[in-house]
């Protein structure tokens, strides 16, 4: 899940001004590496150069300095490997923290050591433009300022990792045309995003005064959000609060792990609705926060993994067959950008989700 709000990439070839005056997630600071902290922006810090970059679905990388590699300056080491950017903009990646030598962000001079483990989260090129295309959108609400989608699972929510078409953004382009939004082109009113299989609730804004208040009310977390899940196994509370920091997954960078270590704080209510002897559970998510992948974390940490799930599954054979992953985005309440009155809106189970429940509940309650 990525539940944290989108926020707009600098226009191509914008020049940076003396003073940011953009809004800053929570926990900030000002600066480069070295504990100074580094902006979270689309753009990494990067928005004076002609080109859109994407840090939120970056494609992570990961080097072992060789004997004969040591010495080297860690900017011209990185420049020689990742051919697409330039060594100004790999500078920039690593002032702006994007760049980490055995899980520590150095400066762009550090001389490299026999062993060493660089990570790099390598940015994606974005698109100037999400191309409109004639795909189907299942709305639950439309108003004047603002949509409710029942996204599929498969479906992209915009365009970004080698995918340039077939996304919601796509579909909204050619729906809605240009919306006259910030930084619009390649995400049109996108205020937050779902993972690839995931289904469900999801609110796109249609002009610029609900883009900004409901994107300030995720940022805000005055929005609840609630999820069902097939997991593995019967948890043993029927409510419990998992509160664990989360962060990228040291040994493989694709996926996220408990990170005590100086991970994102994290919070996930899990609520269990129904279960099915020891093989299997229907349960209720409320994520407090919005990390990448955090209930999906959280619920494998707890020892319940999500049925279908290919990164965090890990092996364990589902009772029922499960062709994605079994989370749907089932409720979201946010004030609504005109009157400010919370407003609620739900997404029924889908058919696949409705089957492999239906299957569970047939194998009974025993062990």
């Amino acid at each position: 899940m990525s539940g944290e709000p989108d926020r707009p990439s600098a226009p191509a070839g914008a020049a940076r001004t003396g003073h940011d005056n953009r809004p800053r997630p929570e926990g900030h600071k000002e600066g480069g590496p070295g504990g100074r902290g580094c902006p979270r922006l689309h753009n990494g810090g990067v928005d004076d150069l002609p080109l859109r970059l994407d840090f939120d679905d970056a494609e992570p990388r990961v080097f072992t300095v060789a004997p004969e590699e040591a010495g080297e300056r860690l900017d011209r080491y990185l420049s020689a490997r990742i051919g697409q950017f330039s060594r100004a903009l790999v500078q920039r990646l690593i002032d702006g923290g994007s760049v980490k030598v055995d899980g520590t962000a150095v400066r762009r001079s550090h001389r490299l050591r026999e062993g060493e483990r660089i990570e790099v989260n390598v940015p994606q090129a974005l698109p100037p433009r999400a191309e409109p295309e004639d795909l189907p959108l299942r709305v639950l609400v439309e108003e004047e300022g603002f949509l409710v989608l029942d996204k599929d699972a498969g479906i992209a929510v915009h365009p970004g990792r080698g995918r340039a078409s077939g996304t919601i953004a796509n579909a909204i382009a050619f729906r809605y045309g240009a919306l006259r939004l910030t930084g619009a082109g390649y995400r049109p009113g996108i205020v937050h995003r779902l993972d690839l299989d995931t289904s469900g609730v999801m609110v796109v804004a249609k002009t610029e005064a609900a883009h900004a208040r409901i994107a300030e009310a995720f940022e805000k977390r005055r929005v609840e959000k609630e999820y069902r899940a097939l997991v593995h196994g019967a948890p043993d509370h029927d409510e419990r609060r998992i509160d664990l920091p989360l962060g990228r997954d040291p040994k493989d960078p694709v996926r996220h792990a408990v990170r005590l270590d100086g991970g994102r704080p994290a919070t996930t209510d899990v609520r269990t609705i129904e279960r099915f002897g020891s093989k299997a559970a229907f349960v209720a998510c409320h994520p407090l926060t919005g990390r990448t992948h955090q209930i999906r974390v959280h619920l494998a940490a707890a020892g319940h993994p999500i049925l279908g799930d290919p990164l965090y599954e890990r092996g364990r054979r589902s009772p029922v067959p499960a062709a994605r992953l079994m989370l749907h985005a089932s409720r979201l309440v946010f004030p609504h950008p005109g009157t400010g009155e919370p407003f609620a809106v739900e997404s029924p189970l889908p058919p696949d989700f409705e089957a492999a429940l239906a299957e569970l509940r047939g194998l009974g309650t025993g062990a």
